[in-house]
């Protein structure tokens, strides 16, 4: 009788082992897969929030650029993430071919952006640019996820450069609702051709820039060859019939 309840004590401990190894097991795993899981999807899920509010504004500031409203603002969560501005500049030159005599190539020179920027740590970053909203998810390449507000077409091509002007303060963060308001301040013709063999060349000078050379191919422009890691981007269209650039600079301030 005695061996018999010492089998049972023995065969008590060592289920409770067992059990207790699973567990420790278990948790184990979970510490060192499925936290780090949760963490990119939190991360991810974070960007789209902040995607989404650059996208509506995007449409706010087409509001005050594109149909004449006089002002807009547009609140953003920030949540751990910071607000601020980024350098970008595009260049837009206008070729005609054959030249004719005294006939000199048409340039915008370098037009500022100052894109807004959100960055959200680790998780990546969401800008506005000239009517586009451009992200990067963590150490992935820069992407375009809402176009520029720019036309071309079989009757020529239009292209709308939006340039943010901060005013007061350049920088907000933390866990607050921001407000960003957006007032025109200037608008103005940079080039204006009407030749039909005329070439169209965008520059784009941005840590974006593999962003815009997709846009620019999805649109029928030839890129020059570039890779996710450059800064710099340059793409013709050719038989171009009619060309407009228009710079309008709008006042944003951060509330």
């Amino acid at each position: 009788m005695s061996l018999q309840a010492d089998d049972r004590g023995v065969s008590e401990v060592l289920g409770f082992v067992i059990v207790f190894g699973l567990i420790v097991a278990s948790v184990g795993s979970v510490y060192a897969f499925g936290v780090g899981e949760l963490r990119d999807v939190r991360d991810f899920e974070r960007v789209n929030n902040a995607e989404r509010a650059f996208e509506v504004f995007a449409d706010n500031v087409a509001d005050v650029s594109r149909r004449g409203a006089p002002s807009r603002g547009t609140e953003l969560k920030l949540a751990d993430s910071t607000l601020g501005y980024g350098e970008a500049t595009v260049n837009v030159t206008v070729d005609t071919t054959p030249a004719t005599e005294g006939d000199v190539n048409n340039s915008t020179g370098d037009v500022s952006l100052s894109p807004v920027v959100m960055a959200l740590q680790d998780a990546g970053e969401v800008r506005y640019a000239s009517g586009a909203v451009l992200r990067t998810d963590g150490g992935g390449p820069p992407r375009m996820v809402h176009e520029p507000d720019f036309v071309f077409g079989e009757d020529g091509a239009v292209v709308q450069l939006v340039r943010s002007v901060p005013r007061g303060t350049t920088r907000v963060g933390g866990e607050r609702i921001a407000r960003i308001r957006t007032v025109e301040s200037g608008r103005s013709t940079l080039l204006t051709r009407s030749e039909t063999n005329a070439t169209l060349r965008i520059d784009v000078n941005s840590s974006y820039a593999p962003a815009w050379g997709d846009y620019l191919t999805s649109e029928g422009f030839a890129c020059d060859p570039y890779t996710d890691a450059s800064t710099t981007v340059s793409c013709d269209l050719e038989d171009v019939s009619r060309v407009t650039v228009v710079r309008v600079t709008l006042r944003t301030t951060f509330e």
